[in-house]
């Protein structure tokens, strides 16, 4: 298991006074990417290796939102590894040890020469120790848009803001777009997001937003083809 001690900032914090949505996300997210740097898998710099790790879904439980100064630690541990997928888990908790926020989470291991999932080497799977899974609960393997007409919001134009050191619009990104189209008082409970297809600079994405009684489902689309599919749970 990996894990960092952290403080609340006041940029990261909502009108409430406590982290978003996104952040919460943005913790986990790097919480994973920092456990590549401690073993010497620097996401920013893969020189000769051609390999990397793509991620495909969230589901994320949140029990409760830290406040701005308050201190969390996170954690992150891989739990399987199979073909060329692997699940990872994330919880975070406060300076008492109660979880705030947990999730599961899962990559495909990614060719980024041929543009293809790859089977995960013996090396790779060697760099990480798999630990007991946190998350329990059973979630579909897919998000679906419910069965009816959505409602076509602006189309957003990609700018630099989104991209991130892979060259294309960052995963928290996504969600960001999506959260714009949420109530104002808006609690989210949990979060499901599927990642399906990659949008890059100048791209423009088509938003449609499904609005159920207690859940919100925004797809972003590039044209006709979704990019991402997310789910709000309020």
């Amino acid at each position: 298991m990996y894990e960092f001690t952290a403080r609340i900032r006041y940029s990261e914090a909502g009108p409430d006074g406590r982290l978003t949505l996104a952040g919460v996300v943005s913790y986990f997210q790097d919480c994973s990417f920092f456990e590549s740097l401690s073993i010497g898998r620097d996401p920013a710099s893969r020189g000769d290796n051609r390999y990397a790790w793509m991620l495909v879904t969230w589901r994320i439980v949140v029990k409760e939102y830290p406040k701005f100064g308050q201190e969390v630690k996170v954690s992150t541990i891989p739990v399987r590894f199979h073909a060329f997928e692997a699940d990872r888990n994330f919880v975070m908790r406060d300076s008492d040890g109660r979880v705030l926020a947990y999730a599961d989470s899962r990559w495909v291991y990614f060719d980024t020469e041929n543009r293809a999932p790859a089977r995960i080497s013996e090396e790779e799977k060697a760099a990480y120790e798999l630990g007991d899974r946190f998350m329990e609960e059973k979630f579909p393997r897919h998000v679906r848009p419910p069965k009816a007409e959505p409602v076509r919001r602006r189309p957003i134009k990609i700018r630099k803001t989104s991209i991130d050191i892979n060259q294309h619009v960052n995963n928290e990104q996504y969600i960001l777009f999506a959260a714009g189209y949420l109530p104002a008082d808006a609690r989210v409970k949990a979060l499901y997001v599927d990642y399906q297809k990659q949008a890059m600079l100048g791209d423009t994405l088509q938003p449609l937003v499904y609005r159920e009684e207690n859940n919100l489902t925004v797809v972003l689309e590039k044209e006709g083809t979704p990019c991402a599919t997310v789910l709000f749970v309020l």
